[in-house]
């Protein structure tokens, strides 16, 4: 496996960090990359070895306000992370129109790559959707949503604690303790960026369409950070290629739990099948 680390200019000036895993030979896939909330693209770096073993090439970015990007931490908009994805799509296909497409999200990321796939499916082969952000595992009370509404339009990049307890992130301590050690790591949502967490989520559980593209959506049953009964919904009412996992006890991060390769040998099973069909 080969890295690369660089950057990409947004249409605003602000400049986003990537990160590729390579395989050794021409990829058969490439992936893109969709982190969650708090965290940055390099905590994937376990993943994206797997991955690239099974020979797919593996784009990963900071969302903005996050890692090594630009921005306030915890200020961003699910239409940066949008914009962010086409661009990196569109670079890809470019180069090797040939190779498949796969975009990958967890957590906030996953409700990012749910939500960009009924908005921006043309050319994507597939999206794989793990913890993903359908429903909080907190509600916001109607009255503190409209009070944050009105806050919005005056101070939109206000910040506050997401209040996530890191307990229910893994059952393996040394992770925990990494990511609470890691300095690109921190706590900090923005008005617009919880908004946006809502509003996506409601919009996502009241999707009962065909999803326009194969999904692949994996939820542990344990999940404190997001809700599991909401993916669970989600993902049952849906018309269409799409495969649902539970994994019994999992909690929010499964790429890092004790059955990790279970998750792992799930999804390379399905990208193959899928990818295979368009060949």
């Amino acid at each position: 496996m080969k890295e690369k680390s660089g950057s990409r200019l947004m249409k605003d000036g602000r400049k986003v960090f990537t990160k590729a895993w390579l395989p050794d030979r021409d990829p058969r896939v490439n992936i893109i990359l969709v982190h969650g909330i708090g965290e940055h693209c390099e905590r994937y770096g376990p993943v994206a070895k797997i991955l690239t073993g099974n020979n797919y090439a593996v784009y990963g970015f900071d969302h903005i306000g996050h890692g090594k990007s630009d921005g306030k931490r915890g200020c961003m908009s699910y239409n940066d992370a949008f914009s962010i994805i086409n661009s990196l799509k569109g670079e890809l296909l470019e180069q090797s129109p040939e190779i498949p497409v796969i975009i990958y999200g967890h957590s906030m990321g996953g409700g990012i790559v749910l939500s960009y796939g009924t908005n921006y499916p043309e050319k994507v082969a597939g999206i794989i959707a793990t913890s993903p952000a359908v429903g909080l595992a907190n509600l916001i009370r109607p009255e503190v949503v409209k009070l944050l509404r009105v806050i919005k339009k005056v101070t939109p990049n206000i910040t506050v604690s997401n209040g996530l307890s890191l307990d229910g992130l893994c059952h393996d301590k040394t992770i925990l303790e990494s990511y609470e050690k890691d300095p690109l790591c921190h706590d900090k949502v923005s008005v617009t960026l919880g908004l946006d967490l809502m509003d996506w989520g409601n919009y996502l559980s009241a999707y009962d369409k065909v999803y326009p593209v194969p999904l692949f959506v994996a939820q542990g049953s344990a999940d404190t950070l997001v809700n599991p009964v909401a993916t669970e919904k989600f993902a049952q009412k849906l018309k269409g290629n799409v495969t649902y996992k539970r994994f019994e006890g999992g909690y929010h991060e499964l790429h890092n739990e004790p059955n990790k390769q279970e998750l792992f040998d799930a999804a390379i099973r399905w990208i193959d099948r899928i990818t295979a069909k368009q060949e």
